[in-house]
């Protein structure tokens, strides 16, 4: 059977199976949503239908069906109790909501999740055409909505369903909203979420710094060797003072996953080398957000040798207002060419949402506005700017979490 035939069989699988979702949910009784459910499914197979008889049949066709999803819903339906509504629509401001099941009188709402999870992490690190959503941005969405939404004096429970597994960090990020998820949960997609200097980094819950290895040619701006003025975001001052990245690498062996990866990371490609060389002759730069959050975290999370490495780390750094400009650096009026063209200019608009954070898009505004480059970890912000057409300029390096705390705790030293 050739590909032309196989697409032809799987088709007609497809229209049969969508057949059958409809028989299944008429069983099901009078719900409120129950009929047009029917209709949308109805509507995919009556195009699957008209495609399959016309000869256009394509697999993108069977590939962008919706069908797996609403195969999903039926199915989450059948573990629920006292449903009263399915697809239903509410309003959020002037956004549209849409409720996959209501169960429990009211009292739960459901959204079901049928895609895969690795696409679901990529999407939430930015790694999508601009204006899609990720699924935290749509859980923070659920969550607010259920707020204005009240059932018995009470906000509805919000569970989110993936049927086909969610990334453990990611299936955190959201609980850590308030969202309560089901599903099985899979480390390997974890590795996509990247360090980033806005997100949870007060936490002692070192998952939140999970990176993973990037192309830095392609991420760090060209022709940048001239500029000698540095912005370090707190992703790069954390790199710079932490125990792994100062020797620990080559003694001990951590049994966090996420601090296991990087010490590995580290013993390949040691990162404080690259940043030695990087600041050789620069100036170095932070706001006054990135200084707080920076000494927040190693307050928090930092063993004795990192706060040590961080007090002298920041006594090299001027530190400037947030709104400072590059008028008000060491170099005063002196500027070069390339911010003419990346600049975050009057007339752009970068939108805060998903790996656009507000802390991060303060520390890169600030490098940007006072001409400097951008040393930082977090690609996964980098390549969101980019999707919105902002090109920051930027040195990119591999993250780095503390660890000394962790060493002192529950690392195995490594026998050599």
């Amino acid at each position: 059977m050739d590909i032309h035939e196989n697409i032809y069989v799987m088709a007609e699988e497809k229209i049969k199976f969508g057949e059958n979702l409809m028989t299944i949910i008429n069983k099901q009784g009078d719900i409120d949503g129950f009929q047009k459910l029917i209709r949308k499914i109805n509507q995919e197979v009556k195009f699957l239908k008209k495609v399959y008889k016309n000869g256009h049949l394509k697999m993108e066709h069977l590939q962008c069906s919706n069908l797996k999803h609403f195969s999903a819903l039926v199915e989450t339906l059948k573990t629920v109790d006292n449903c009263i509504s399915v697809n239903k629509v509410l309003i959020l401001e002037d956004r549209k909501i849409i409720v996959d099941i209501i169960c429990d009188h009211g009292l739960t709402w459901m959204k079901v999740i049928a895609r895969n999870p690795k696409s679901l992490s990529q999407i939430y690190m930015g790694n999508a055409s601009y204006g899609v959503r990720s699924i935290v941005d749509q859980g923070e969405e659920y969550i607010e909505c259920a707020k204005l939404n009240p059932c018995l004096f009470q906000t509805p429970k919000v569970v989110f369903v993936f049927t086909h597994g969610v990334g453990t960090n990611l299936a955190a990020k959201l609980e850590k909203k308030g969202i309560t998820v089901k599903g099985n949960r899979s480390e390997v997609c974890d590795i996509l979420l990247n360090s980033d200097s806005d997100e949870d980094s007060s936490d002692n819950d070192t998952k939140h710094f999970a990176s993973h290895s990037i192309n830095h040619q392609d991420l760090s701006t060209k022709n940048i060797g001239n500029i000698k003025k540095l912005n370090l975001d707190v992703s790069a001052m954390l790199a710079y003072c932490c125990s792994v990245a100062n020797g620990s690498a080559y003694l001990y062996d951590f049994d966090v996953p996420v601090l296991k990866q990087q010490a590995e990371w580290e013993r390949q490609r040691p990162v404080k080398p690259i940043l030695n060389k990087f600041f050789k002759d620069k100036q170095l730069y932070c706001c006054q957000t990135a200084k707080e959050s920076f000494e927040n975290i190693v307050k928090t999370v930092g063993g004795p040798k990192e706060k040590i490495r961080a007090e002298e780390l920041l006594k090299r750094i001027k530190v400037l207002p947030d709104t400072a400009t590059y008028k008000d650096t060491d170099e005063g009026m002196e500027t070069n060419d390339i911010f003419n063209q990346v600049q975050l200019t009057p007339d752009k608009n970068l939108k805060v949402g998903g790996k656009i954070r507000q802390r991060s898009l303060t520390i890169f505004l600030f490098g940007d506005r006072i001409q400097a480059v951008t040393v930082t970890s977090n690609d996964g912000f980098v390549r969101a700017a980019r999707q919105q057409n902002i090109n920051f300029v930027v040195f990119v390096h591999e993250s780095r979490a503390l660890t000394e705390q962790k060493e002192m705790l529950k690392a195995k030293p490594l026998i050599n």
